[in-house]
């Protein structure tokens, strides 16, 4: 069944404001793996932040989410810069190639797998990899290190993502992280990369036929 939206109560200014800031690092890394004149598509965009700076260096950017007051944001973002080679459009990360109806040279997705059970975690990799040759992941490190910043994000995620969240992400621990739903969907990454904190982990996986693995039941 397709979903008809997905809101938190931190989406929009809040977000941007205190969250975007923060995360400059790891949408460098992010960057650094897309190709100068790919097509990308950002699943799972929220504030357009990443989907913007990819803008300036790609060809064509397509932001999709699940919370129409980020898809606002994303709007206002882009009609104030001026930005011509970037959309955004209400998606279901699961249900991509019916939404979408194109291909793209990239699928990125930063911060959302964590957020997602273990079915609607890899139905979106799945998702991503049948509209794009190469995915680029960013989420939280597995396991956290056992530091100050470490202990900050299993704080952040208990207070902030609450009931609803945390749960999804001690799930998405235990399952082992990006590379975990990478296995299930028979997947292989071809390179990785941490943050300076060790917090943040990029990888990114060809979706090429030649290279897939038989996903695990």
């Amino acid at each position: 069944m397709k979903n008809t939206g997905k809101n938190q109560w931190y989406d929009g200014y809040l977000y941007g404001w205190f969250f975007d800031p923060v995360e400059t690092a790891n949408r460098q890394m992010i960057l650094d793996f897309v190709p100068e004149g790919s097509t990308v598509l950002d699943v799972g965009c929220g504030t357009g932040r990443l989907a913007l700076e990819l803008a300036a260096k790609c060809r064509h950017v397509t932001g999709v989410d699940l919370s129409r007051r980020m898809l606002a944001y994303c709007e206002r973002q882009k009609n104030k810069r001026g930005v011509k080679n970037l959309d955004f459009a209400f998606g279901d990360s699961t249900r991509l190639a019916q939404d979408l109806d194109r291909s793209y040279d990239v699928a990125v997705t930063s911060l959302a797998l964590h957020e997602m059970g273990p079915d609607e975690r890899h139905a979106t990799v799945r998702a991503m990899a049948a509209v794009a040759d190469r995915l680029v992941i960013s989420d939280h490190t597995v396991p956290q290190p056992a530091t100050l910043p470490g202990f900050v994000i299993h704080l952040m995620e208990w207070s902030l993502g609450g009931r609803d969240i945390f749960p999804l992400y001690r799930e998405y621990v235990v399952s082992g992280g990006i590379l975990g739903a990478l296995e299930r969907c028979g997947l292989s990454p071809d390179r990785q990369r941490m943050d300076r904190h060790g917090i943040r982990h990029v990888v990114t996986a060809s979706t090429r036929t030649d290279v897939l693995r038989d996903p695990l039941p």
